[in-house]
């Protein structure tokens, strides 16, 4: 990771005038995300990398794809999902795809600095996909023929590889975007898309500071660009103020975060800020996925945070303004899988 940035407090005012040029710090969706030069976006490329999202044959015992636990039937990733994770010994919450090419690294530890190098990583471990190596991977899909022409439509001569399975699913990941949320709307200029309550929401998150962490297009810090390159981190501390009733009771510190990956005292429990897009949807939430409940994710945030107590009419203000953070989900149909005549779903070498 080239860089650590730590979230830090913006002292700005964001008024809800006409005239205002304070939501410099809250923008809009863009139509999509920074498509990195090594991996450029194609409709080739996307309708391959959606075949394999959904294929099970990219797990080692041909039971798991990328949707069994990334489900993007439903809204955002159900609970079950999160079961489904912990069942094979991952304990952290599994995180939405929704406008995920609009992050700067991956994982809640930040440890992969790419869409491309997450999904590589995936494929090969243990727990996930179980792939047991490169080889068996590359195996399998060549096999199938109508993979072999997919793969050279979307990579011109290049074989299959795991590399090249990894960019296609990156590049249909990116494609995952929600736009037109009411507050998208709001910010480009119909005020009448946000309630007395939202507005009174949208003041109390910059009053209490929630902005210094979740701000940019998608409430993640900023997003690759001039402020940030891929594979830049941008953290939190969680928490930040420490020995709360929260932290007993939902075990926030039993995962040392950051910590793991760079073995620095200074990391200790610090996480890659994450996305306040399509939150009211993406329960259980933090990183451990404790805590199923919005409003009591709100209390916890304002206490373990910022050392405040925050009212119910307060929880109800924030909470109508992160409803307005919901967009537009776009119609996922299944794709038709290659099939190879004569192959079973695993091959049995």
């Amino acid at each position: 990771m080239r860089s650590l940035i730590i979230c830090v407090t913006f002292f700005m005012s964001i008024g809800l005038s006409a005239q205002t040029n304070a939501f410099e710090y809250l923008q809009p969706l863009p139509d999509s995300p920074v498509i990195p030069d090594t991996n450029l976006q194609s409709n080739a490329k996307i309708a391959l990398g959606k075949q394999l999202f959904f294929d099970v044959r990219l797990s080692g015992n041909g039971t798991v794809s990328c949707n069994s636990c990334h489900n993007l039937a439903a809204s955002a990733d159900a609970e079950g999902s999160a079961l489904n994770m912990k069942a094979r010994g991952i304990t952290r919450n599994t995180p939405s795809l929704w406008n995920i090419g609009h992050m700067s690294t991956y994982y809640w530890d930040a440890r992969a600095p790419s869409l491309e190098a997450q999904a590589a990583d995936h494929l090969l471990d243990p727990r996930i996909m179980n792939m047991s190596n490169e080889l068996k991977l590359v195996k399998r899909i060549t096999a199938i023929s109508d993979y072999r022409a997919a793969f050279k439509a979307a990579f011109k001569d290049q074989k299959v590889s795991i590399q090249n399975v990894a960019k296609a699913i990156a590049t249909f990941e990116r494609t995952l975007n929600t736009p037109d949320s009411r507050f998208d709307l709001y910010i480009k200029g119909d005020k009448s898309q946000l309630s007395k309550a939202a507005k009174r929401g949208l003041t109390l998150f910059n009053d209490k500071g929630c902005l210094s962490c979740h701000f940019g297009v998608n409430f993640a810090g900023p997003a690759p660009g001039p402020a940030l390159k891929m594979g830049d981190g941008f953290y939190e501390m969680f928490p930040t103020y420490r020995g709360t009733y929260y932290e007993e009771k939902y075990h926030f510190t039993d995962d040392l975060g950051r910590y793991r990956v760079t073995l620095d005292p200074e990391h200790k429990v610090m996480w890659r800020v994450s996305s306040l897009r399509n939150i009211v949807d993406t329960a259980p939430y933090f990183h451990n996925g404790a805590v199923n409940d919005i409003r009591e994710a709100i209390k916890i945030m304002s206490k373990v945070q910022f050392n405040f107590d925050i009212t119910d009419a307060e929880v109800e203000d924030i909470l109508a303004f992160l409803e307005t953070l919901t967009g537009k989900y776009p119609e996922i149909t299944l794709p038709r899988l290659p099939e190879e005549k004569g192959l079973s779903v695993i091959d049995q070498h």
